[in-house]
């Protein structure tokens, strides 16, 4: 028996399917007055209850579509039996239409945008925010102007969030998609708002002042969402805030006197910080990024890499640092320290600041 081939929907462009239709290839098995109510421009009409009576060249390929997979699936199947060249289009125009034509989160004059065959793809399902829109503003930079990026995406929070992404940043929207399980987005690369050009009138400043690991998280991933949208940031470590930036690995110091005290009932590392509610003598931390760890929500020493990699600004407290006797060699490398002087400067050249 011959086999015939599966192809989503989705895996062609727009402009790819319009141009298996004008060659003849595009074969739309459901009803008359289904492809009546809406279809792809240029396909060929043939009813699966006609199959039957499909007659055409046996030497080229034909692409089966019907509404969601089932006749086109049915009408492949006794085509590839008779010896056609067959790829089913499985998600039919259903999945066409929500790719293509349902896009009214689409800017107007956005909508007619060409969408590119070349446009690079990334699947970052399984990531949590702020993780899609950090690696979108990544892979935006090493792309020319005019040119697109393809994203999938699992987070729901997503939807909301590349809307607000472009709107700062004034890359084009081209295309937004949801289903049950991703969303899907086209992004063009413009010329004007450029990621790589500093907005320091537009600067974030954070204070983590608590040591509690759910709020440092907060405060990290709001940092690094501010940094993929553009945004100059700078994060000042003070008192507990501190326990953020050490090492995984510590290097052991001696301490003595109250500096000794502080080190036994401060945590070792970051993942030890307590939770603000339900820390329950530590078991709530262990919940905590047991759960974390499940839904792929990224550790606070990962939101911490992020946050280096996308060179945000990152202050130790020096002030607080005495009091409290921890030294450089606890903290990371890429740490910066100063004064409430520092972080003043900082919040002259912004507009948003924040204090957690």
């Amino acid at each position: 028996m011959n086999k015939y081939n599966d192809k989503h929907i989705h895996d062609l462009s727009k402009s790819e399917l319009e141009a298996l239709a004008k060659n003849g290839q595009l074969i739309d098995v459901r009803t008359k007055e289904e492809y009546e109510l809406g279809h792809i421009t240029g396909a060929i009409l043939h009813p699966v209850e006609d199959i039957e009576s499909f007659n055409k060249n046996k030497n080229i390929t034909y692409y089966i579509q019907c509404k969601s997979g089932g006749r086109s699936s049915k009408a492949s199947e006794y085509l590839a039996e008779k010896g056609y060249k067959i790829t089913n289009l499985y998600g039919g125009y259903d999945a066409y239409e929500e790719k293509y034509i349902n896009n009214d989160d689409i800017a107007e004059e956005h909508r007619n945008i060409e969408i590119k065959e070349n446009r690079k793809k990334f699947n970052f399902s399984g990531l949590q925010c702020p993780g899609p829109i950090v690696n979108i503003s990544k892979e935006i930079k090493t792309i020319e102007i005019g040119d697109q990026i393809e994203v999938t995406v699992t987070d729901s929070g997503f939807l909301s969030d590349i809307k607000s992404w472009v709107k700062q940043t004034g890359h084009t929207l081209v295309r937004l998609t949801e289903n049950d399980t991703e969303i899907n987005a086209i992004v063009q690369k413009e010329k004007h708002k450029d990621l790589q050009v500093n907005h320091t009138s537009k600067g974030t400043t954070i204070v983590l002042f608590s040591g509690e690991l759910d709020k440092a998280i907060a405060a990290m991933i709001i940092a690094n969402g501010a940094k993929a949208a553009g945004r100059e940031v700078t994060i000042f470590f003070t008192f507990w805030g501190l326990n953020a930036l050490k090492k995984d690995m510590p290097s052991k110091v001696n301490k003595k006197g109250i500096a000794k005290m502080f080190d036994l009932m401060l945590p070792k590392t970051p993942v030890r910080m307590p939770l603000s509610k339900m820390n329950m003598f530590g078991l709530g931390n262990i919940m905590m990024r047991y759960v974390m760890k499940k839904k792929n929500v990224a550790s606070l020493p990962s939101l911490i890499d992020q946050a280096i990699d996308q060179n945000i600004k990152l202050i130790a407290c020096t002030m607080s640092m005495d009091v409290m006797g921890i030294t450089k060699e606890e903290l990371r490398d890429e740490v910066e320290y100063g004064g409430v002087g520092t972080y003043i400067g900082d919040t002259e050249q912004s507009n948003h600041n924040l204090f957690i």
